[in-house]
């Protein structure tokens, strides 16, 4: 009988010493909640989900756009992974793609991680290198979680990186749209700078896309008519900007620009008031703000010093 108890209690041991030895991570992970990324959403975890698959080798394209081929290529890594295979990115599916990625990495993985970063309302350049702005990013960000803040990207802090926070994330356009149409620190003009008034004004364009719809243009001058449905990565772009500054939206889609302007191709936007102020040389923030959208990926920026640019700032992202 005693030779059995100790039996008993040996076992016992060894259980607890497993489960002292996998227990925290294995209850970490249970205890991770991620964002559901499903077909039709877009933004930074879209970009994620695909910066993860295309570093796992599978073909598609990186855009923050969930269409078919990012759908295909989900299923196919489900299936690869015992998983079922029904295209949409939940915890399960989360857990096996999940990418570590530290200082002095360089990858696509890491460009997926600065954008994640910059929705969260963090300044660091999108370039895909994992340098020190990055580093001091990431921990800043840990800290705010409550993880340990060591700078390093792993499955908590990717976790916590794709929760909402100032849109993106698995938002669609049109909810991105409703957040800037209801924000009380976006004010968005309804009659165009050179007095036109027409259905393509910068409000206008946001309620048509919060709507699910396209974003008019305007038919006048060099504009082309027509719609154009207006960029994630501008939209998400305005709402990090209002979490800085209140400002005021003089142009998006509409209005007349020269005419290879990226306003048609909504992926640009015109401010011109910063905290109350008109935007000119003198202002205080208008190099803060043009900064700014840099750092969350718009390759033209224009402001007061550039001709034609004097009275407001010109943010546009690449062409689709």
């Amino acid at each position: 009988m005693r030779r059995h108890w100790t039996l008993m209690a040996t076992t016992l041991t060894v259980l607890i010493a497993l489960i002292a030895g996998f227990g925290p991570g294995l209850g970490t992970a249970a205890a991770r909640t991620w964002a559901i990324v499903d077909s039709g959403d877009t933004g930074p975890n879209v970009y994620a989900v695909q910066s993860k698959l295309k570093h796992r080798g599978y073909s598609l394209t990186v855009d923050g756009n969930f269409g078919p081929g990012t759908a295909s290529a989900v299923k196919s890594f489900q299936s690869a992974n015992g998983l079922s295979a029904n295209g949409v990115v939940g915890p399960n599916t989360w857990e096996k793609l999940v990418v570590t990625v530290r200082r002095g990495d360089t990858n696509i993985v890491v460009n997926a991680l600065q954008r994640e970063l910059v929705k969260h309302g963090h300044s660091v350049s999108i370039d895909g290198a994992f340098g020190a702005g990055t580093e001091s990013a990431v921990k800043s960000f840990q800290s705010s979680k409550g993880l340990g803040a060591d700078g390093v990207a792993g499955p908590d802090t990717w976790a916590a990186l794709t929760g909402a926070a100032g849109g993106g994330g698995g938002s669609t356009r049109a909810q991105l749209a409703t957040t800037i149409r209801d924000s009380s620190r976006i004010k968005l003009a309804t009659v165009h700078v050179s007095g036109v008034v027409d259905s393509a004004n910068a409000r206008q364009n946001i309620v048509d896309t919060a709507n699910g719809g396209a974003a008019r243009r305007s038919s006048y001058q060099n504009a082309p008519g027509g719609s154009v449905y207006l960029d994630t990565r501008l939209l998400n772009g305005m709402i990090t900007l209002s979490q800085s500054w209140t400002y005021s939206v003089s142009e998006i889609a509409g209005g007349s620009h020269s005419a290879t302007s990226r306003h048609y191709a909504g992926v640009a936007v015109d401010v011109n008031v910063i905290n109350g102020s008109h935007v000119s040389s003198s202002h205080p923030n208008q190099s803060a703000f043009r900064s700014k959208c840099s750092a969350l990926g718009a390759t033209e920026v224009l402001g007061p010093g550039n001709t034609g640019h004097s009275t407001h700032i010109h943010c546009a992202w690449p062409r689709p």
